[in-house]
C-alpha cells in the first residue's frame, strides 16, 4: 500500500439507541479533520482517512469515538502512520494496550 493511499477504518456492529445517537455519531465522525468520506456496507460503517491530513489529535478523536460507541480498538492500528507513530505508540497512552495488545505489534 502506498503511503499516500487513504486508510479505510471499519466500524462493525455499531449500536445506536436513538435517532439522535446515530446523528451524533456521524456528526462526530465527519468532524474529524482527516476523514474525507464515510459510507456503510452491510452492518459496518467505514471512514476513509486521508493519510496526509491525519494528526495525532485526529487519532485521539477516533479513540474517543471508538470508546464511546464500544467499537473494538484493534482496527485503530491502521492509524499508526509514520507522522504520528511516536505519540500513537506511546506505551503510557491509555489506549495503547487496547490498540496494540501487550506486545505492541
Amino acid at each position: 500500500m502506498s503511503s499516500q493511499e487513504p486508510l479505510e477504518i471499519e466500524m462493525a456492529g455499531v449500536k445506536f439507541y436513538s435517532a439522535q445517537d446515530e446523528l451524533y455519531f456521524f456528526t462526530w465522525l465527519k468532524s474529524i479533520g482527516s476523514v474525507c468520506d464515510v459510507f456503510g456496507q452491510g452492518r459496518a460503517i467505514y471512514a476513509i482517512v486521508d493519510r496526509g491530513e491525519l494528526t495525532f489529535d485526529d487519532a485521539l478523536e477516533f479513540i474517543s469515538l471508538f470508546r464511546r460507541y464500544l467499537i473494538p480498538f484493534s482496527e485503530l492500528k491502521r492509524l499508526d502512520v509514520p507522522e504520528i507513530s511516536k505519540k500513537f505508540r506511546d506505551p503510557s497512552g491509555f489506549w495503547y494496550t487496547e490498540v496494540f495488545g501487550d506486545g505492541g505489534d
